[in-house]
Parts: structure tokens; C-alpha cells; sequence
């Protein structure tokens, strides 16, 4: 199958657009010709170290203008493709590469593929400081479910809003963010990394893009009463963004900072190095719609890792590490620290909560599951021609 997957993102240096990546992978992988949008940033790229190598990727990747002005010119150029492709796969619901998919599924005459991974009502506007913004992608997500053929959602409360929406169940399929199963896993503490950052004790871990929905500062906060019983203890910030240096205030400001490991941004392909230093690993949320829409890409990959996990109860955290971990109420961060405290002085609950995650990643949350659920959406979008 010819593949054109429109996303609006910039893939060297945008760390969340690792999702398509892998997607764009494990496609090419399976025999799919994948063209792969490319919204450059030049400008992020001189700023900001490159997060992903695409060289290897399998895809093709398309180069396309970002600015606003250029969706003509963006248009030429995909329909510049020959042969044309058999279906178009968007992910994200914004007009910029909206607009292109759906002209394109209309004048091609072939199906449409809305990849719904986020509420991205809540995100646009957090990204943009722009409740226009938050508007107008919140009108997207409404009108895609009506424009698209099929859909993939990667929670339940993002079916629920399709459904309630108007979208038939059968042109919906459940596709939760997964782990690549062959990097990420169990594995002895990376020696060179182990040294060069002189740890001497316990380790947590939180992994991510600290830019929009990012509740790092949660994990500081926990881990500032983990150190008081823990002083060995180390916190692991892995990742890059614009809230870094908020991070590292708050660091300074619970007098953690000395114990604290910054990454800044690293290649995708190292993350998993950097999270065999880890113990414990820590995914903290706000209560809100964009944590309820939901399945985090670190409880993936966490998971694959065979780490424990200690989450907030919120979205598909419960189900995600049923076994694997323990889950408190949004902003408790005493009880957190409680059960991470409780996790670290018990060997056998690491153990016994790490072959858990690992068969949970193996079962379900994995490119290789996910991929299948698109295909099947795949096959589903043609038959309705």
C-alpha cells in the first residue's frame, strides 16, 4: 500500500513526532511505501540538538513550507506525487495539513485515515497561549470524525467524543501509543552513562517533551520527599523544551538541585541508555481533557522497559500499568512519594511489577499491535470506496 502520512510537525527536532516515526517505521517495515510530511523549522533546528535520525527510517520523507502562507505551494508539491497514493493517514488536526488531506482525499478519490491521539483543543491553545488557537483546533477534532473514513483513537475518552460526535463505531479503531519492543527493554544499567553522571544510588526517572502537558515539576516535588529518606537518591529529567528552565527552578527551590540529572534534548535512539540508569520511573499528570484523552508514549515505553511505574490516576494510566506500578490522585504527590518509597525498599515488588510491565508492553503497547489496528482501519477506509 501507498501511504501519505500528512503531519505538521517538524521531524528532526519536534520530540512528540516520534509517534509518526514509528509508525512510519514499523509501515515501511511491513512492505508499505510510506511518504512522510515534513513541516521544516529551520529556525528550531539551528536552536534546538535533533531528536530523531531519519535516515534509517524506511520513509520517505517529503519537505513541505510551514509558513501560512504556503499551503498552495504545499499543495503543488504533493500533488506533484506519481503514482498517487492509496490512502492518506493525518495526523493532527490542524488546518495547515487538515485542509491539504482532505482536498487531496477528494480530488484522488481515495480514503482518508484521522490518527486522534490527543485533545488537541487543550493542546493547541497551551502550545500557542492562543484560545483562538484551542478554538479552532477543538473545531477540527469535531468536523474530522464527519470528513474522515476511518479513525484510530488512542483512548477512551477520545472514542467516547467521537461517538458522541456522530462517528458510526464501525469505522473506529482503538490504537494506544505503543513502545518499540526490540530497543526498549530490560537491560543492566548503561556503565558509561552510570559513571559519567556519578550516580550513587537510587535513580527516578521522568521522560518526555517538557513543552505543552508536561508535569515534570510534579516529579521534583516528589522526589524532594524521596531525598529525605533517599539521600542517595538521583532524579533523571529526560528530555528537552521550553520549560526546562522552570524545571530547574523548581529544583533550586526545593534545594534538590545538586541531585537532579538534566538531559536537555537527546536522540530518540538513546532514550532507552539513559532509562536503564532508572529504578522507578515517574509519570505525573494534572487533571484535565488533555491527560484524559491521553495513553502516554513514557508509560510505553516505561513499561517496555521493565521499569515500575508510579503515575497519576488519570486517562489510560490505571489500565496501562495495571501491575506494573501504582497509581495516586492527581496532585497527590504525598501519596507518590509514599508508594515510590514503598516500591524502592522492596525488591521483590520491583521484580514482580517489572516482568508485569514488560509482558503488558508485549501484549498491547506496542508499534507492532498498533500498526495492526491501522491496517485493519487501512483495509476498512478502501472497502468504502
Amino acid at each position: 500500500m501507498r501511504i501519505l502520512l500528512l503531519q505538521r510537525f517538524d521531524l528532526a527536532s519536534v520530540s512528540c513526532a516520534r509517534r509518526v516515526l514509528c509508525q512510519a517505521e514499523e509501515l515501511a517495515r511491513r512492505g508499505h511505501e510510506v511518504i512522510l510530511a515534513d513541516y521544516v523549522h529551520r529556525q528550531r533546528q539551528q536552536e534546538a540538538p535533533s531528536v530523531a535520525n531519519l535516515s534509517s527510517l524506511g520513509a520517505r520523507i517529503l519537505p513541505l513550507n510551514r509558513s501560512i502562507f504556503a499551503m498552495g505551494s504545499n499543495l503543488k508539491v504533493l500533488l506533484s506525487l506519481q503514482p498517487k497514493p492509496d490512502l492518506i493517514h493525518l495526523w493532527k488536526a490542524y488546518p495547515d495539513a487538515s485542509l491539504p488531506a482532505i482536498y487531496l482525499s477528494r480530488r484522488w478519490k481515495i480514503p482518508l485515515h484521522y490518527d486522534w491521539d490527543d485533545w488537541e483543543k487543550g493542546i493547541a491553545g497551551e502550545l500557542t497561549g492562543s484560545t483562538l488557537a484551542g478554538w479552532t483546533a477543538g473545531k477540527w477534532d469535531r468536523l474530522l470524525p464527519h470528513l474522515c473514513h476511518t479513525a484510530s483513537v488512542a483512548s477512551d475518552f477520545l472514542r467516547d467524543m467521537a461517538l458522541k460526535w456522530g462517528m458510526p463505531p464501525d469505522r473506529l479503531w482503538d490504537a494506544p501509543v505503543g513502545a518499540d519492543l526490540e530497543r526498549f527493554q530490560p537491560r543492566e544499567k548503561d556503565p558509561e552513562l552510570f559513571k559519567k553522571m556519578g550516580i550513587d544510588g537510587p535513580v527516578l526517572v521522568y521522560s518526555g517533551q517538557l513543552e505543552v502537558a508536561s508535569y515534570a515539576e510534579q516529579a521534583v516535588d516528589i522526589f524532594a520527599e524521596v531525598i529525605k529518606e533517599k539521600p542517595t537518591a538521583k532524579l533523571l529529567i529526560l528530555g528537552g523544551g521550553r520549560k526546562l528552565d522552570s524545571i530547574k527552578k523548581r529544583a533550586e527551590e526545593k534545594q534538590v538541585f545538586n541531585r537532579v540529572l538534566f538531559t536537555d534534548y537527546i536522540l530518540g535512539s538513546d532514550v532507552p541508555r539513559y532509562l536503564s540508569l532508572a529504578d522507578v520511573a515517574l509519570a505525573p499528570f494534572e487533571l484535565n481533557d488533555v491527560t484524559r484523552a491521553k495513553s502516554p508514549l513514557k508509560i510505553a515505553e516505561y513499561l517496555a522497559m521493565g521499569l515500575p511505574v508510579v503515575a497519576s490516576d488519570v486517562g489510560e494510566t490505571r489500565k496501562m500499568i495495571l501491575g506494573a506500578g501504582s497509581c495516586a490522585a492527581c496532585g497527590d504527590i504525598k501519596t507518590m512519594t509514599e508508594k515510590t518509597l514503598w516500591i524502592l525498599n522492596n525488591p521483590s515488588v520491583r521484580q514482580s511489577m517489572s516482568a508485569a510491565g514488560r509482558k503488558t508492553a508485549e501484549r498491547k503497547y506496542n508499534w507492532k499491535i498498533h500498526v495492526d489496528s491501522l491496517e485493519a482501519a487501512y483495509r476498512t477506509a478502501l472497502g468504502r470506496l
